[in-house]
Formats: structure tokens, C-alpha cells, sequence
């Protein structure tokens, strides 16, 4: 029979090639790892770096849009004034005495009429006399 001190040595010898097999491998998974590790801090940072310049680029683009909204604003403002200065020169011109007519409803005299409007007397007259208060 087989002496147990021998078979002792023989399993422990065993357990030991085994420990550093398996020693082994876990020293090379950890350097894979550790390998793996530095090259997922290296693409980390790119994308750090990535979103930050993303991010200023989106600010920059807030405040240009910001800008052009506010000078939008703004030509809409000129834009309605500009419509309806044209629309009181449209309703003007369609009656070219038009202006002298209100004046004459809040009480123009015929020589207040030639001295404001260019008129002669006798279109002054005329004015008050059809457009004037029946009081008159």
C-alpha cells in the first residue's frame, strides 16, 4: 500500500500546481483588466472633453438664436409701424383733403387752413363750408 505521507505530498503537490494555475490566470485576467481599465479612462475622457465642447457650442448657439429671436422681434415692430404709416398715407391719398376735412371738424378757421395746408381761401372756404359744424 501507498504510504499516506506520499499520497499527502502527491495531493498537496496537486492543490499547489493547481493554486498557480488558477494564480495564473487571475494575474493575466488582471492585467487584461487593468489593460482594458486604461483604455476605457483614455475614451472616457475624450467624451468629457467631447460634451464640454458640445455644450459650449450649445450655449453659443442659445445665445445666437437669442439674438436673432430679439432683432426678429424687433423687425416685426418696424414691420407693423411701416404697415401702418402705409395704411394712414393709403387712407390719406385716397382723399387728398382728407387731413384738411379733420382739421376742420375740430375747428380749423379758413385762415388756419391756408396757413397749415397750402389752400386758397376760397378752398378753405369750401371745406368748412361742407366738411364745418352745422353751427357755423
Amino acid at each position: 500500500m501507498a504510504n499516506p505521507l506520499l499520497i499527502a505530498i502527491i495531493v498537496l503537490a496537486v492543490v499547489v500546481v493547481i493554486i498557480l494555475a488558477v494564480l495564473i490566470w487571475v494575474l493575466r485576467v488582471n492585467a487584461r483588466l487593468k489593460r482594458d481599465l486604461l483604455k476605457l479612462e483614455g475614451i472616457v475622457k475624450v467624451n468629457c472633453n467631447d460634451i464640454a465642447g458640445l455644450c459650449n457650442a450649445a450655449l453659443t448657439v442659445d445665445n445666437r438664436i437669442n439674438t436673432a429671436d430679439s432683432q426678429l422681434n424687433e423687425l416685426w415692430g418696424q414691420l407693423d409701424q411701416c404697415q401702418q404709416q402705409a395704411e394712414r398715407q393709403i387712407e390719406e391719398s385716397a382723399h387728398p383733403y382728407s387731413g384738411d376735412i379733420r382739421k376742420v371738424r375740430s375747428g380749423a378757421s379758413v385762415d388756419e387752413l391756408m396757413q397749415s395746408s397750402g389752400l386758397t381761401h376760397d378752398e378753405a372756404a369750401l371745406l368748412i363750408r361742407l366738411h364745418g359744424s352745422s353751427q357755423r
